[in-house]
């Protein structure tokens, strides 16, 4: 009985290192994948959350909720989007919660004065666009974080490219507005 289960043993082993052999291309292409654009999403979470920590979960669990569901298609930014879009929505309906920046999250470098005048107008920026609407808020993080067409993020929208270019004009000109101090609200 136990030679039979030290060859059940490497009888499980070599399958699994056979299986996972066979998945070594879709990983490495996976790889470079989640390289490519890693960096574009959280950029575009962090925007739209305000919160260092929660736009990198997002991120993982955008990422994670691609590969189980979509990994076997070729790869999608504009779903990959989509998918942090709405995991992110869903968790800001079950927190409830305000966007608010975690101030300990940034690395502190540099002149200490111009760390704290960046700092400063990244909070502006960030309260004047929590001013815009909910739809054009988005889609100007999209344009500005994740280098992605405006076809790709018409497609996301489910909306035409028009649309989606109308809405990026609208929402850069009212946030002008708002940070020079214009705004009538």
């Amino acid at each position: 009985m136990l030679i039979w289960l030290k060859a059940d043993a490497a009888v499980k082993k070599s399958v699994t290192f056979l299986t996972v052999l066979r998945y070594i291309p879709k990983v490495v292409k996976f790889r470079s994948f989640y390289n490519e654009y890693k960096d574009m999403l959280f950029a575009y979470l962090m925007r739209t959350s305000g919160d260092y920590y929660l736009s990198g979960d997002i991120m993982q669990e955008s990422f994670t909720r691609y590969l189980d569901r979509y990994g076997k298609r070729k790869t999608s930014a504009p779903l990959l989007f989509k998918i942090a879009r709405n995991a992110l929505l869903d968790h800001l309906r079950k927190s409830n919660r305000s966007t608010r920046f975690d101030d300990e999250s940034r690395a502190r470098s540099g002149d200490p004065e111009h760390h704290l005048m960046v700092r400063d107008e990244f909070r502006r920026t960030l309260s004047a666009m929590q001013r815009l609407e909910e739809a054009e808020r988005d889609v100007l993080n999209l344009v500005v974080s994740s280098d992605m067409s405006y076809r790709q993020i018409a497609e996301i929208h489910h909306t035409s490219v028009q649309n989606v270019k109308v809405r990026v004009h609208r929402a850069r000109v009212k946030l002008r507005k708002i940070l020079e101090g214009r705004d009538e609200k």
